[in-house]
């Protein structure tokens, strides 16, 4: 599917769904912008810029000192500090996902966000390659408020070592329940002239007071493929202020897979500068995937760094990502060593990173 016409179909939509929401807003009138700083222009929000805010608001609902239980004990001072270190360790995993764009977490974003993705790759194999394309979510509340139109595919189930690289598509994705640590989704994709229907199931929560999961579990048709589904479970595990460790392990398995082609990954995210107002974050990982038919063998080692940060404006992001992969892709090749570089800017289409100037 070409790029410029997802693009068409895209910013119009973007525009549209940002116009209903502020009117929603502010009871039926659209709202006028924020008022301008005396400096003449300024950076408006990026509200995922700062874990210390999602606490504060934890830390001031627990000052009441009312259980949720009324059996249990009046809340004391034991209660907040395990709430403060589990909502920190919540609340810095919340950071590093949304400042690096994690897709996951971007598709349950309230409001609607698209990503234009301009990206340059280098493999010592296979030579270099251009992309650009164009992700995220348009909501479509005077439909139904629980349907978003998503495009490239955006569940953030389909990840390889080569996370971005996927097919353009078009999709719909509908909120059928969500609850608690759950959330159950049906989904119907458009790609190479056939339909995708699906349905995506995720539940997510703390496991202890440094350590949360996520998983997710997708079942998709598509043609070519038939049925297949794909299970992703993410541990994340804070360090210390602006360090998490992320386990992530997926599976997928279908009628025409190569039995299970599996995924593990370790990666060391940290955050640099995290108050200064363009802040810098760090991803060292490593990855190995493979399959099990018709011969179980592992096809890559893999060792990268990402780093990643605003530049310019805060709605563009900068990305290098070196890489070294020690790789075979069929079970008779000998395993080759290769390194690799990619480069990508990023425009963020969202809300809370419009720049507005004072037209006094």
């Amino acid at each position: 599917m070409k790029i410029w016409f997802i693009l068409s179909l895209a910013l119009p939509l973007w525009c549209w769904s940002a116009a209903v929401n502020g009117a929603d807003a502010a009871g039926g009138d659209l709202q006028e912008e924020p008022s301008i700083s005396e400096e003449g222009d300024s950076i408006f929000g990026w509200e995922a810029a700062d874990p210390e805010d999602e606490l504060e608001e934890n830390i001031e609902a627990l000052e009441e000192g009312v259980p949720l239980d009324p059996n249990e004990p009046p809340i004391n001072w034991v209660d907040e500090s395990h709430a403060v270190v589990t909502n920190r360790a919540q609340a810095l995993t919340e950071w590093m996902d949304a400042f690096f764009g994690d897709p996951n977490y971007n598709l349950e974003q309230a409001e609607s966000f698209l990503r234009l993705e301009l990206s340059g790759e280098w493999d010592e194999e296979d030579g270099t390659d251009a992309k650009i394309r164009l992700r995220g979510k348009v909501q479509l509340p005077r439909i139904s408020r629980r349907l978003n139109l998503v495009f490239a595919g955006e569940d953030g189930d389909d990840l390889t070592d080569e996370e971005r690289n996927q097919e353009d598509q078009v999709g719909l994705q509908y909120q059928v329940r969500t609850g608690g640590r759950s959330r159950f989704d049906a989904t119907i994709g458009w790609a190479s002239g056939s339909l995708r229907p699906g349905v995506r199931y995720r539940n997510e929560g703390p496991i202890n007071d440094l350590t949360t999961y996520r998983y997710i579990q997708r079942l998709q048709y598509e043609d070519g493929e038939n049925f297949f589904t794909t299970g992703q479970v993410d541990l994340n595990h804070k360090l210390d202020e602006l360090n998490i460790l992320r386990w992530s392990n997926r599976a997928k398995w279908g009628e025409h897979t190569d039995g299970v082609e599996w995924r593990t990954r370790l990666t060391l995210r940290q955050a640099r500068d995290i108050h200064a107002r363009r802040p810098i974050a760090l991803a060292y990982y490593g990855a190995i995937n493979g399959v099990t038919r018709p011969d179980s063998f592992v096809k890559n080692y893999r060792l990268g760094v990402i780093w990643r940060r605003q530049v310019y404006r805060d709605f563009l992001f900068l990305e290098v990502e070196p890489t070294f992969n020690y790789r075979r892709r069929k079970v008779e090749d000998d395993r080759e060593a290769a390194w690799g570089l990619m480069l990508r800017l990023e425009i963020a289409l969202e809300r809370d990173l419009r720049r507005i100037r004072n037209e006094n």
